[in-house]
C-alpha cells in the first residue's frame, strides 16, 4: 500500500516538476527574444510555479482516499524543499522574506489544489 502511495507521489512530482521546466523554458525563449518584458516575465515566473504546482496538488487530491487539503500540503512541502535545497546550493544564499512569502504562497496554493481535488472526486461518485 505505501509503495503504491510512494509512486503516486513520485508520478505526480515528475509531472509538477515538468511542468514547471517546460514553461519556463517556452518563457525564457520568448523574453530571450525580446517577445516579453521583463516585468510579464518575472510575473509569469511566478504563475508558473503555482500554476504547475496547483495541477499537481488537484491531482494527488483526486487520487487521494481522505483528506485532499492534507495531500497537496505534503505535495507542496516536497516540492519547496527541493526549490530551496537548489536555492541554497546554486545562489549560496540564506533565506530572506521574499522567499519565505513566496513558499508560502507555494504551499497555500498547493493545499488549495488537493483540496479541489478531493472534492471533485467526491461529486463524481
Amino acid at each position: 500500500m505505501k509503495l503504491m502511495y510512494l509512486k503516486r507521489l513520485g508520478k505526480i512530482l515528475l509531472l509538477t516538476i515538468s511542468l514547471i521546466l517546460i514553461l519556463s523554458f517556452f518563457t525564457t525563449i520568448l523574453y530571450y527574444f525580446n517577445l516579453l518584458s521583463s516585468q510579464i516575465y518575472n510575473i509569469l515566473k511566478l504563475f508558473i510555479s503555482l500554476f504547475s504546482l496547483f495541477i499537481g496538488s488537484y491531482q494527488i487530491g483526486k487520487k487521494a482516499e481522505k483528506k485532499g487539503i492534507l495531500e497537496g500540503i505534503k505535495l507542496g512541502g516536497i516540492l519547496i524543499f527541493l526549490f530551496l535545497i537548489l536555492h541554497s546550493i546554486l545562489f549560496q544564499e540564506n533565506l530572506d522574506f521574499k522567499l519565505f512569502f513566496y513558499d508560502l504562497i507555494l504551499l497555500l496554493t498547493s493545499a488549495i489544489g488537493g483540496m479541489l481535488g478531493i472534492n471533485q472526486k467526491k461529486e463524481k461518485t
